[in-house]
């Protein structure tokens, strides 16, 4: 691990899950070039392989530069380069910078990596992430941050990477009036009047491998002082309305969809239908609502509160069967009854197969670290599957991520 496990595991106890202070760690990341090529190779997969879904943004000194994010998307990087290196290639301004939200989804290991981070935060039991984290990266090579002085809603660890060094300016208290702030769709309140408010802030000078946690709602701004790049994570608080509107949505199973301009009243009608209709066979609408929140949360965990791996990231082929496995870590794979049998979740992703199977054990192994064939792995997969199936079963959690090779 690329962590100073003890150090983290400190912080965690500290300061989880409620981040309310700045919190500067020197040489947390032991190994900064480590995380800086798994997300080169990240961004080498999205870019060559899937780039439509790559959620990428470029900026120029206080904008979006729509023209630019386009011309990253669209330049894959090249066998070996790195994200700096790519940045350089690709932009034509020292002053341009991105951001990538999502980039662990196109690394197992950078997921792995990332996933023992967040297990440490949430590992006294007491609370979840059950809105998920986003892992996100951003590279420039020179300047002050594009949206200026500016604030985030969730707290913000930062996890610098280098090679340059990069300063951080944070205020615990608000000195801007109204008439220097301008407000922003993305990024709240935010000004551009930065050197004159300096004298006010806390300063930090990061260098490769420090770490830094700014607390949600607290003004920052970074000036790049060469090219970098960072490792960032952002713990988003639960977000009940939007998880029980997509659960009650999964639940429903509407057989037809609704055309995409419906009259107002089709949408009323819909929804009144699906809230009161007791013919519905099987288990009532508010169990399976109650169901699918339920296994939301078991995709969630069982890759780590972070987003699925894209399937961009994921093996084509299963391995020979002779070659020895590891689980991708603990609890990659969860069980729960399902209303046409069990529910297997992997990764982030969901099976579902006939019968109620007991999947306890399988459910424990994955937190041992002791190696395994596929043949091995398909041995201790429920008898009450039939031979055939439980090899294709272990295959299928090979090809999802949640087992990997060592």
């Amino acid at each position: 691990m690329s962590i100073d496990t003890r150090t983290w595991k400190a912080f965690a106890a500290s300061h989880a899950p409620d981040f309310a202070r700045t919190v500067f760690l020197p040489g947390l990341v032991a190994d900064p070039g480590h995380l800086g090529r798994l997300i080169d190779d990240s961004l080498r997969t999205a870019t060559r392989h899937a780039p439509a879904d790559l959620r990428l943004r470029a900026f120029r000194p206080g904008a979006f530069d729509y023209r630019l994010t386009k011309r990253f998307v669209e330049t894959p990087l090249a066998d070996g380069e790195s994200a700096i290196a790519w940045l350089a290639r690709t932009a034509d301004s020292d002053e341009a910078c991105l951001a990538v939200n999502d980039v662990s989804s196109w690394n197992l290991d950078l997921g792995a990596e990332v996933a023992r981070l967040v297990a440490e935060l949430v590992a006294d039991g007491t609370h979840e992430l059950p809105s998920g984290t986003d892992v996100y990266t951003f590279v420039a090579h020179s300047g002050w941050t594009p949206f200026g002085i500016h604030k985030d809603s969730e707290p913000s660890l930062i996890f610098h990477l280098g090679p340059s060094p990069k300063e951080v300016w944070v205020w615990h208290d608000n000195p801007f009036d109204a008439s220097g702030i301008t407000p922003s769709p993305s990024f709240g309140r935010i000004t551009f009047d930065i050197e004159e408010h300096l004298g006010s802030a806390e300063r930090h000078l990061l260098q490769p491998g420090d770490f830094l946690c700014i607390p949600q709602d607290t003004y920052h701004v970074f000036r790049n002082l060469g090219p970098s790049a960072f490792l960032g994570l952002t713990l988003y608080p639960v977000k009940t309305r939007s998880l029980i509107t997509e659960a009650l949505w999964r639940a429903a199973d509407p057989a037809q969809p609704l055309a995409a301009y419906p009259a107002a009243q089709a949408v009323t009608d819909r929804a009144h239908a699906l809230l009161t209709d007791d013919d519905t066979p099987g288990a009532s609408l508010a169990d399976r609502v109650a169901h699918e929140i339920t296994l939301g949360q078991l995709r969630l965990r069982t890759n780590g509160y972070l987003s699925r791996p894209h399937r961009a990231a994921l093996p084509r082929t299963a391995p020979t069967p002779a070659t020895p496995l590891r689980w991708s870590g603990p609890g990659a794979v969860a069980a729960a009854p399902h209303p046409d049998g069990t529910a297997l979740v992997a990764r982030g992703r969901s099976l579902t197969l006939p019968g109620h199977l007991d999947f306890t054990a399988l459910e424990e192994s994955t937190r041992s670290d002791a190696p395994f064939t596929l043949d091995e792995l398909a041995a201790t997969l429920p008898t009450a599957l039939a031979p055939d199936r439980r090899d294709e079963l272990a295959r299928a959690l090979y090809t999802l991520g949640a087992v990997i090779a060592p």
